[in-house]
């Protein structure tokens, strides 16, 4: 299995709006809304407004074997437009996801350093993101380094410092 990562380009947008839905509804269930339908969510459905518009909006595309496998991004937002792990203007918030076929093979470790590599590269100190304490991801988040900031109910609010270039 061969894993590559890219810069994400204009063109994939759709990819990104798959992986959000995956982010956020990742838990089995039957009863989970249509895709189009769970875009549509509170702090969802502004997680990608206006993608590559604004500055310091990063994504990372990863391939294996040549096929779309996963994506991960990091955005500025404001306190009146912002999604779970916002923490303030000052910290972009991370988003990650991996398809289920690819889980578990380290694309998420691969994805989450480039990001940090890029936001130390812009001068970006810290990164945050949100994950609910019954998903296995916390412990890629830790073992990227991130640490819990807040406990938020059924979700942990972490942050991860970078070293700034």
């Amino acid at each position: 299995m061969s894993i590559h990562l890219r810069e994400s380009i204009p063109s994939d947008i759709q990819f990104l709006r798959e992986m959000l839905y995956e982010a956020v509804f990742w838990r089995p269930n039957p009863n989970k809304p249509s895709f189009e339908e769970g875009l549509t969510y509170p702090g969802v459905s502004n997680a990608l407004v206006d993608w590559g518009k604004r500055d310091g909006d990063t994504a990372v595309i990863a391939l294996c074997d040549s096929r779309l496998a996963g994506a991960a991004w990091y955005r500025f937002y404001t306190d009146d437009n912002c999604i779970r792990g916002y923490i303030n203007e000052m910290i972009p918030t991370v988003a990650i996801a991996v398809h289920e076929n690819y889980r578990r093979q380290g694309i998420g470790v691969k994805m989450i350093e480039w990001l940090i590599d890029c936001a130390s590269k812009s001068n970006i100190q810290k990164l945050s993101l949100m994950v609910s304490k019954d998903n296995h991801a916390i412990r890629l988040y830790q073992k990227c380094g991130f640490l819990e900031y807040a406990d938020k109910d059924d979700s942990l609010l972490m942050l991860r410092r970078t070293e700034a270039l």
